[in-house]
């Protein structure tokens, strides 16, 4: 496959800047099922976009691609205007992404799963800090800050010792929301 760098979409008076995610020609297959067929998609910073359909259309393996979960076969995928799936060659091509540049522009992407995963022995509060101290090399001190901010912006700054067995399961979701933003992703 030729690849070449994508053509963003140009500003215009509507849209001051490129689109922050991107989906161009996105096609992934299983097998003989095609769930995305040639998708084309623009994010914009800001945004909000619900995916809504049946069982089995594709949203799940939207976000799982957007996430690296899942190998797209065809198209590219651009997260604040550096391509996601692929990465530009000596010759100015795009080819297949490895490991390292996916992880570089996957950081940008937060993403809360429908089961939360939150580590059970871990409390709501150290649940939302453990990712910014082990990645991002914060501070304890301020990521327990940025944590008790999260928490209490979505409700719960009178569950930070609350253990994941301790809570419903809407207030789990929220400690995996507050979990997800504590690592400022830019979507």
């Amino acid at each position: 496959m030729n690849l070449s760098m994508p053509n963003p979409v140009q500003p215009t008076e509507a849209s001051v800047e490129a689109p922050m995610v991107q989906f161009r020609d996105v096609t992934k297959r299983y097998g003989d099922l095609t769930v995305l067929d040639h998708l084309d998609l623009d994010v914009h910073n800001g945004e909000k976009v619900a995916i809504i359909g049946p069982s089995g259309s594709g949203k799940s393996t939207l976000l799982r691609a957007l996430m690296t979960l899942e190998t797209i076969d065809e198209g590219v995928i651009m997260v604040d205007g550096e391509p996601l799936t692929h990465m530009p060659s000596a010759g100015g091509q795009l080819v297949r992404a490895n490991a390292r540049h996916q992880r570089s522009v996957r950081g940008k992407v937060g993403m809360v799963f429908q089961s939360f995963n939150l580590f059970p022995h871990m409390n709501a509060l150290q649940n939302v800090m453990e990712a910014p101290v082990q990645v991002l090399s914060l501070p304890k001190a301020e990521a327990r800050e940025r944590a008790e901010e999260l928490l209490a912006m979505v409700g719960l700054e009178d569950k930070l010792d609350h253990y994941p067995s301790q809570l419903s399961g809407g207030q789990q979701q929220r400690v995996a929301i507050a979990r997800a933003l504590a690592m400022r992703p830019k979507v």
